[in-house]
């Protein structure tokens, strides 16, 4: 009874930490990875293109996107990161699906990169950057939560300019 309640404890334990890793709360499409890992993880976002993210020991974390069969750098490397998570969202209610990077340094530094498509555009480019202690949360409605290592958060609109403004 003592294995199984011992055993019961790692699994919760485990679970808790690999929630609490996560960058970007909220997302539905979101693909991550850690330092060293061997794996190569990828998401298909609406528009067609693929993001894979890949470790490779003299770089760190990169960030690649494929689309019509060319693959470029897309953000990144990240060297210091542990780790990196991407996933798209409308965070701003204009019908577009953005594209944001998060990358964690330490366990209490967080950032988040917002890309953009302008319409008739082919490329996104890099729109906002966001600092943070834990986590952030994009609630889809143009508000933005940024949680502390202590779960409390504060609540922000994102403004036109990418900036944030405290409500």
């Amino acid at each position: 009874m003592k294995r199984l309640s011992l055993l019961f404890f790692f699994y919760l334990a485990t679970v808790n930490t690999t929630f609490s890793q996560e960058i970007i709360k909220g997302l539905k499409n979101t693909v991550s990875l850690v330092q060293k890992s061997a794996k190569i993880p990828s998401i298909k976002n609406k528009d067609g293109s693929t993001i894979v993210l890949r470790y490779k020991e003299s770089e760190g974390l990169m960030v690649t996107m494929g689309k019509n069969g060319k693959n470029s750098d897309f953000s990144g490397p990240f060297p210091n990161a542990l780790m990196v998570q991407v996933g798209e969202m409308d965070i701003d209610k204009d019908g577009k699906l953005e594209i944001l990077v998060g990358s964690r340094t330490s366990p209490e530094s967080v950032e988040v990169e917002i890309y953009k498509k302008a319409e008739f555009e082919i490329f996104y480019k890099l729109w906002s950057t966001l600092t943070g202690f834990d986590s952030f949360e994009f609630t889809g409605d143009g508000h933005i939560k940024l949680y502390d290592t202590k779960g409390n958060f504060g609540l922000y609109t994102i403004m036109e300019d990418g900036k944030l403004n405290a409500m």
